[in-house]
């Protein structure tokens, strides 16, 4: 036996739609929209009204959105030109050169031992660091 409440509550829950009412439910609640059609009438119409709303609705997009979209995606990497890579490689190779012609300037003579000038470079001047860090009373 349906009642005024469950019928509602079907109604609320289900929409207007009886396909989407629950099936053990189903036939009890349609008699009762048939037997009180007086009183169902105004919510079964906004239920179906709030169906319609919350219904999506599939539009097609138009030619002129559709060629803004394709137009706006990047550029598979394929219909990309190749000639970034050679680029890159013949820029890094300029500038190793520049470096290595320029650092030429700073190689050690042959007079002094490679390992003594890397020493000297490395730890010549620690007395000074030491006078800067402890003050010129030392």
């Amino acid at each position: 036996m349906m009642t005024e409440d469950r019928f509602f509550e079907i109604l609320e829950a289900y929409g207007a739609n009886p396909e989407r009412w629950p099936e053990a439910e189903r036939a009890a609640a349609q008699a009762y929209a048939e037997a009180h059609a007086d009183t169902v009438t105004e919510a079964l119409q906004s239920a179906a009204a709030l169906d319609a709303l919350l219904t999506p609705t599939v539009v097609e997009p138009s030619d002129l959105l559709q060629r803004r979209l394709l137009k706006a995606m990047p550029v598979p990497a394929e219909h990309r030109p190749q000639w970034q890579i050679p680029v890159a490689a013949a820029a890094a190779l300029v500038v190793g050169a520049l470096i290595g012609f320029t650092g030429g300037a700073v190689t050690v003579d042959d007079t002094v031992s490679a390992s003594d000038a890397i020493y000297a470079e490395a730890y010549g001047g620690l007395d000074q660091d030491w006078i800067d860090w402890l003050g010129e009373d030392v």
